[in-house]
């Protein structure tokens, strides 16, 4: 019964961390190529720190001393004295955003120097006072410092301070320069490896007397040494907050007699970002901050009750309303996994799965019985090459959803990997046209260039270590979610300054993960040279008609109008021929103004087919035989929404009326409009290629546009103009 108590008990345990910050006269020295002191690199080093605790690890506790401080305040020289020109910052505590802001605003370079033996006891001292009556895992000091200060400590001094240390169970990290890294990557934390002091000539004699003495205490405890500029680079990125799993624990149910305690841990989910935080006053009140929330309709404020709020689901633009009284009131029963039967692994595809997450399932810890049983089971389904589709309920009541178990072996293991599936009528089929036709098929030579650039890309040394080797680019466990970074530091950026309203710019080393990387920039431009020799590009001029179709196609994924719905009377139309929002009409039927957006919006409030079409065949005769203007991209995109729609709702009608307008056209001499619209766009007759309902063929469809009309000879004298109607006329002038 105390297993559960131990676990509880490490699941808060901390870390402490004491910084010990040099400051003094010394820290002028530069330390990189953009000439920055090392104090300036120092202070951005341990922000950074301070920042990645607050986001990834909030419940360490991190303090920071001072040393080549003007004045001395420590609790070490109010007893005995010696440790001058050092100061007890902060004291332990979580790391808070206040600790950012003091060590940004309130610490300066002074003109005094402190010896880095004598700052390491203070801090050590400082550290374990207030670790005390803390659940601490263990100690960590972290040495900030150019160490151009000699420490004269005789050997039994250091020993009783590596004494101390390891005592208090505490490692001791040195961030200075002059240290080399071997090329190796390790995991990329920042005390995952340790450096080495190098071999310049044109080291001080202080530091090359405290070299040894700091090299010999990192060894002792367990720590590290890290150059300066190496170590912010390895705190550039934040890592997530690390969580302890809590596992699913439920039954596996197979048939009425087999049962099994599991547990199921999320193995893989979808990062999180930065989560919950406290909200803090710009001025530093302690006022709180209060949260407003506003409703808007159409951009416009409204006061909007609780009553008159609705639960609702975003879909792409649109919002759909959800209503819960149409709930089916089901009782799912307990919680458990439900084995519903077998089937071929081959059966699931990666089409079916879905969810957030991929779960390992495991027999319940201190379950043998169970742990025999899955083992057997998974033993049999690896055999057998099968996977189990079984109903998950999460908790008493709650939705069943599908999921495939597939049999596996964690580290030599038997586990079961648990994905989420799809129902039946969540599964949408699309069809894409082939890539490769007989008309466009890749030569061989085109495919060798393809493989050569592919080769030319390869990732896996993609990056120079600047050791005369190469490592990965973009290797999947070093490489962070650039969104989520810049989240991170636009956060910290506000916290710091926050009355500054602006937000930083996205750093360059965020930028570099979403370039291509130099080296294999380099060496792919001949191969995408000869792709662009094989592949040879040319531009196809886009159709005037293809605007209107887009026009159109909004249409459709609008909103449902009401039957009282008005639309403005200039949508689709040029630009000299729209009008003032005042000016709408009713629309009730297609109309000649915009005959295409008319035809789908009175098909989307539920209008016949058949009377719809109608309408569109009156308003299509008289664009072109009655009007005064020339027919214009209206008259084609009419033609085309008719045309497709028939396509879905039955071509019957459009190609009985096709056959009638076309004899109709070329009666009336419209031999252009029939070769340039009908023939050009392929707007004749619907055959059984474009539509299941259609009687036509595709050799009846194509013989449609080579075959000519015989016009009677007595029906010249009543076609050579076009009849005008006086109706017509005051309409042409209204629009």
């Amino acid at each position: 019964m105390s297993e559960p108590k131990v676990i509880r008990e490490i699941r808060y345990l901390q870390l402490a961390w004491m910084i010990i910050l040099d400051v003094g006269r010394s820290t002028a020295v530069a330390t990189s190529k953009d000439k920055e002191t090392f104090l300036q690199k120092s202070k951005i080093l341990v922000s950074l720190f301070v920042q990645s605790k607050i986001f990834s690890a909030p419940q360490d506790q991190v303090g920071v001393v001072l040393m080549g401080t003007e004045e001395t305040s420590n609790q070490l020289n109010d007893e005995s004295g010696g440790y001058e020109n050092i100061c007890e910052a902060l004291e332990l505590k979580s790391p808070n955003w206040i600790i950012l802001r003091t060590l940004e605003n309130q610490i300066t370079r002074t003109s005094k120097e402190a010896n880095w033996f004598d700052a390491l006891i203070v801090g050590t001292n400082y550290l374990r006072a207030g670790a005390l009556g803390k659940k601490i895992l263990n100690l960590n000091i972290i040495l900030i410092s150019p160490l151009h200060t000699r420490a004269d400590a005789d050997h039994g001094q250091l020993e009783q301070v590596i004494a101390t240390l390891r005592e208090a169970n505490c490692r001791l990290h040195v961030i200075s320069n002059n240290v080399h890294h071997s090329a190796a990557p390790g995991d990329g934390t920042l005390f995952a490896s340790s450096g080495t002091f190098d071999d310049m000539q044109s080291k001080t004699e202080a530091r090359r007397h405290n070299e040894p003495q700091i090299e010999r205490i990192v060894y002792d405890t367990g720590g590290t040494l890290a150059e300066l500029n190496w170590a912010e680079s390895r705190l550039a990125f934040f890592e997530p907050k690390s969580v302890r799993p809590t596992p699913w624990n439920s039954v596996l149910l197979i048939g009425t007699k087999i049962k099994l305690s599991i547990s199921a841990y999320l193995q893989i989910s979808e990062q999180k970002g930065v989560g919950p935080f406290k909200v803090d006053n710009v001025d530093g009140s302690s006022s709180k901050v209060q949260l407003k929330t506003e409703h808007f309709l159409n951009d416009k404020p409204i006061d909007a009750s609780t009553a008159e709020l609705i639960v609702g689901y975003v879909y792409g633009s649109t919002v759909v309303p959800y209503n819960s009284t149409i709930d089916i009131e089901y009782k799912s029963g307990e919680g458990r996994l439900d084995c519903l039967g077998f089937t071929a692994a081959s059966n699931v595809f990666e089409e079916h799965l879905c969810g957030k997450g991929t779960y390992v399932v495991i027999a319940k810890k201190g379950c043998s019985a169970s742990a025999h049983k899955l083992s057997a089971l998974v033993a049999a389904m690896v055999e057998l090459h099968v996977v189990m589709i079984a109903t998950k309920v999460y908790r008493k009541d709650t939705k069943p959803r599908l999921h495939a178990l597939i049999p596996s072996y964690k580290k030599k293991h038997p586990c079961l990997v648990m994905l989420e599936l799809i129902f039946q009528d969540e599964m949408s089929l699309l069809k894409f046209p082939p890539l490769i036709t007989g008309k466009h098929k890749p030569t061989r030579e085109q495919y060798d260039a393809v493989d050569h650039l592919i080769d030319s890309m390869n990732l896996m040394d993609g990056i120079d270590d600047g050791d005369g080797g190469s490592r990965e680019a973009f290797a999947m466990q070093k490489t962070f979610n650039p969104t989520h970074q810049h989240v991170y530091r636009s956060v910290a950026h506000r916290a710091t300054h926050p009355k500054d309203t602006s937000l930083p710019s996205m750093d360059e080393e965020l930028k570099e993960l979403f370039n291509v990387p130099k080296k294999i920039a380099q060496r792919s431009i001949p191969a995408l040279n000869e792709i662009k020799r094989l592949f040879v590009l040319k531009e196809i001029q886009p159709k005037a008609s293809n605007s209107w179709l887009q026009r159109a196609a909004k249409i459709k994924l609008g909103t449902e109008p009401s039957t009282s719905a008005t639309i403005d009377s200039g949508l689709g139309m040029e630009e000299d021929e729209v009008l003032s929002g005042a000016d709408r009409r009713t629309l009730d039927t297609v109309g000649t103004v915009t005959p295409a957006e008319d035809f789908a919006l009175l098909l989307r409030r539920g209008e016949k087919f058949v009377t719809v079409a109608t309408q569109m065949q009156n308003v299509v005769h008289e664009l072109l035989f009655a009007s005064m203007r020339p027919p214009g991209d209206k008259v084609i995109a009419a033609l085309m929404m008719y045309r497709g729609e028939a396509q879905k709702l039955g071509p019957y009608r459009y190609n009985e009326w096709m056959e009638e307008f076309k004899r109709t056209l070329l009666a009336r001499h419209k031999e252009d409009f029939w070769n340039n619209v009908i023939v050009a766009e392929k707007l004749g007759l619907i055959d059984t290629s474009e539509s299941d309902m259609s009687t036509v063929s595709v050799e009846q469809a194509e013989d449609f546009y080579r075959s000519s009309v015989q016009t009677r000879k007595a029906a010249d004298d009543t076609t050579d103009r076009d009849d005008i109607d006086a109706d017509c006329l005051f309409d042409e002038l209204n629009e």
